[in-house]
Order: C-alpha cells, then sequence, then structure tokens
C-alpha cells in the first residue's frame, strides 16, 4: 500500500501511533506538513508570530533530516491544509492518509474535509492518558479538575507503553530526492542578554532539554518548590513548546519521569510535573467534550461572569506593556521579545486584562496565539476560560492581587527591572497592535 502521513501536531519519529499505524501497513509513504496559506485571525494580526513560525520551521527541518536518515523525506506544503493534503495523496496515487487525531474545531473540520475525499486514518496521541483508558466517557468529564484527577489516579496511572521510532516505508517509486527543506527562518532579535530564553525547536532538541533538565541538573527533584520562578533556564521544565508541536510526546516524558525516579529519586517534585501534564490533559478533554463552544463570549457558561468594555487604549496598553503594573508590563515585554512567559506570569497578566481592564478574553487569547512559542489550542482557551471564570469551575473569577503576588514572587523586582529595562530598549512598532 502506498499511503501518505500527514503530519500536525506530532512533529516526531518517537512515540506516534499513527506513524506507526501507518508504517505497519505501508510499503511506500509519502511525508507532508502543510503551512496554512491563510495566517489572519479576527482582531487582524498574524496567527502565528515570529517566533512560534520560528520554532515550527526549526522542528520541521530536523524532522526532514530524521526522515532522510530513514530513507525518506518531508514534504512542506503551502495552501489550505485539507485541499493540499488531497491534491497531494492524488498526485503520488496514495491509498489512504493517516495523521494524528486533533480536538479543536478548525482542525477537526479539516480533517473531515480530507476524509470525504479519501479514506483517512487517525490516532489519539495528544494526551497522556489515552481517551479509552479514562475511567469515564469524555461526555462526563468531571467538572473539576480536583475531580478529573482523583479518579485518573484512584487505581493507579494506567499510561500506555512509549511507542519506538518505527521502519519508515520508502518513497514512491519515480518520486525525485528534493534539496533539504532549509526555509528563510524569521529573524531573531539581537542584542539581548545571553541569559534570555531561546528556544530551538526539534525534536532533538525537546530530547537535549529533557536530559539537561533531568539528569543533567537534577531540577526535577526541586521542581515543586522552584516552578513559580521568573527569571533563568531551570526553575521549570520548559517542554511546553516541544509538546505544543509534538516534538515530544507526554507518554515520553512520563516514562521519563519514572526512569529518574528508579535513577535518582522519587518525591513530590517527580510527582508535580505529571500532575501538569494531567493539567494539559484535562484542557484537551473540555476541548473534545465542547467542541467550538470554547470560544465563545461566555465560553462553557450561560452568561458572562465579568463585565467587558474592552476599551482600545486598555488593549494597547496591556499589549505593549504600558500599563499601571510594572509586573504585568514586564511579563508582557518578555512574552514579546521571547515567546515565552512563565505559568505565574500569565495567571496575573490574564487576571489583570480580564478583571482589571475589563478585557476581551478572546482577544487576549488571540494575543497570545500570536506570540506564544507553545501555543497550543487547547491549552491556551482552557487557561483563559479558567481565569476568566467561564470554564470549568464552580468559583465566579480568578482574580489575581498583581501587586501582591510581584511581591511574593519577584521582591527584590529583579524580573521587573530587567524586562521593563529590555522593553524600553526594544519597544513595538506603534501600529503592531490591532
Amino acid at each position: 500500500m502506498r499511503a501518505l502521513y500527514w503530519f500536525r501536531e506530532d512533529l516526531r519519529l518517537l512515540d506516534n501511533p499513527a506513524l506507526t499505524s501507518m508504517c505497519m501497513q505501508a510499503n511506500e509513504a509519502v511525508f507532508v506538513f502543510v503551512i496554512p496559506q491563510s495566517n489572519q485571525w479576527s482582531q487582524g494580526a498574524e496567527r502565528m508570530g515570529p517566533h512560534r513560525r520560528r520554532f515550527m520551521l526549526e522542528s520541521l527541518m530536523n524532522l526532514d533530516r530524521a526522515l532522510r536518515k530513514k530513507g525518506n523525506e518531508l514534504l512542506v506544503l503551502h495552501g489550505n491544509p485539507d485541499e493540499a493534503v488531497v491534491e497531494c495523496a492524488k498526485q503520488w496515487n496514495c491509498n489512504a492518509v493517516f495523521s494524528q487525531k486533533c480536538h479543536t474545531d478548525e482542525e477537526v473540520r479539516s480533517a473531515e474535509s480530507v476524509s470525504k475525499s479519501i479514506p483517512h486514518h487517525t490516532e489519539e496521541a495528544a494526551t497522556l492518558v489515552h481517551p479509552q483508558d479514562l475511567p469515564f466517557a469524555v461526555d462526563d468529564l468531571p467538572e473539576i479538575f480536583s475531580r478529573f484527577r482523583k479518579k485518573i489516579e484512584k487505581n493507579g496511572l494506567d499510561i500506555r507503553a512509549e511507542l519506538p521510532v518505527p521502519i519508515i516505508p520508502a518513497r514512491p517509486q519515480g518520486m525525485p530526492i528534493t534539496e533539504h527543506f532549509a526555509p528563510d527562518i524569521p529573524y531573531r532579535m539581537t542584542g539581548l542578554p545571553e541569559s534570555t530564553i531561546l528556544f530551538e525547536g526539534g525534536e532533538d532538541e525537546g530530547w537535549k532539554r529533557l536530559k539537561h533538565y533531568f539528569w543533567g541538573t537534577q531540577s526535577l527533584s526541586e521542581y515543586k518548590q522552584t516552578r513559580n520562578g521568573l527569571l533563568g533556564w531551570d526553575y521549570s521544565s520548559k517542554f511546553s513548546p516541544w509538546l505544543a508541536w509534538g516534538c515530544l510526546s507526554p507518554r515520553s516524558i512520563y516514562h521519563a519521569i519514572r526512569q529518574y525516579e528508579s535513577d535518582k529519586e522519587a518525591n513530590d517534585s517527580t510527582y508535580w510535573l505529571i500532575f501538569e501534564l494531567l493539567w494539559r490533559d484535562y484542557f484537551r478533554f473540555i476541548a473534545m467534550q465542547n467542541g467550538a463552544r470554547i470560544w465563545h463570549a461566555t465560553g462553557l457558561k450561560e452568561a458572562p461572569r465579568n463585565p467587558v468594555s474592552h476599551h482600545p487604549l486598555q488593549w494597547k496598553a496591556w499589549c505593549t506593556g504600558n500599563t499601571r503594573s510594572p509586573f504585568v508590563n514586564a511579563n508582557m515585554h518578555e512574552l514579546r521579545l521571547t515567546g515565552f512567559m512563565s505559568n505565574r506570569g500569565r495567571q496575573n497578566v490574564a487576571s489583570y486584562a480580564i478583571h482589571d481592564l475589563r478585557l476581551d478574553w478572546r482577544a487576549c487569547a488571540s494575543w497570545f496565539e500570536h506570540w506564544l512559542i507553545d501555543f497550543d489550542p487547547c491549552s491556551n482557551t482552557g487557561n483563559w476560560l479558567y481565569v476568566a471564570g467561564v470554564g470549568n469551575d464552580p468559583r465566579p473569577q480568578r482574580k489575581f492581587d498583581v501587586d501582591w503576588q510581584a511581591e511574593r514572587y519577584d521582591p527584590e523586582t529583579v524580573f521587573q527591572s530587567h524586562w521593563n529595562r529590555l522593553g524600553e530598549v526594544f519597544p513595538i512598532e506603534p501600529n503592531y497592535v490591532p
């Protein structure tokens, strides 16, 4: 059989169920990734900003190199994803398309469109706990995370084994070998301090980071105590960019944690990283359960919890890091200049935007979509729903006292001084904010 493999949120060869399934059935294969031609969101700005685009392209180059070592290659297409996939499958006379299953509305509709033209086989691979292994149906997902977690952990975590890299089928006969994928990588800002966190995409870089964090520095042993840090590489795992693009699978990270516990130690910190992976699962299951509703103005609720004014001056101040809060500003500058923001920072700037500035949470989530390297449609939207009080949380709001938070987590104002100074050195273009 000749098949087409459509890479989507799974830019890896290791522990890739859909890829393994295809490799077991096909003796020839075409591997593709589609960069959408349309990159606009409703507010007018690009959905994918320079940081995430760079990480994506680096990940694709790494994937292409890995496939070439196995005797094949990656074709990077441009255009409407479903149309490009079907056209490529027809061009090379493929009998079927295989891909990882996605769970957000736009991606689901794209997969359904492909299925109308050619047999399309999908496999679950985005979550730590496979949906079929849940002790309840996804439609019966508990409304509170703690209940979800307790039900999952009641009889011990049942996590499937990590799949090895499969034997990659040959390219179709007559298919010419193209040059290595070498795109124009977006400009990386120069002049930032050497200590600045700058991620590099790809499966190899993801494993390099994991080995450094686990066995190189053994920072995993202190994760629970340091995870609320603000400056530096090793206060948290920072696996999220590689998870978002599927360069690392959550199962691979889980089994690496268990190996670390066997080699070094098991403590509250090693458990807490698994706890965070379960939070990531929970947001994806919410998306699976609710579909396009996660983007409604009222979220999963019948009515909004907070009044929304979305004044243009307040909106611009938040986006550019020019609010009355130095702590919020510092986090927004870090996001714009690096594509990253700590978990503590994300909660505070979200709370400030929604509860202090009365901004529309959907516009704010879209601003994050543009800048974040680790943007994931399920986790990003789920977190904004949560803070806005329109997600799976019975409490009316998640309002943070940002002044108190700054005093607790940045008492010497080192973080604020660092990023607010750089925000002045590298100001945002006046017309960049939509």
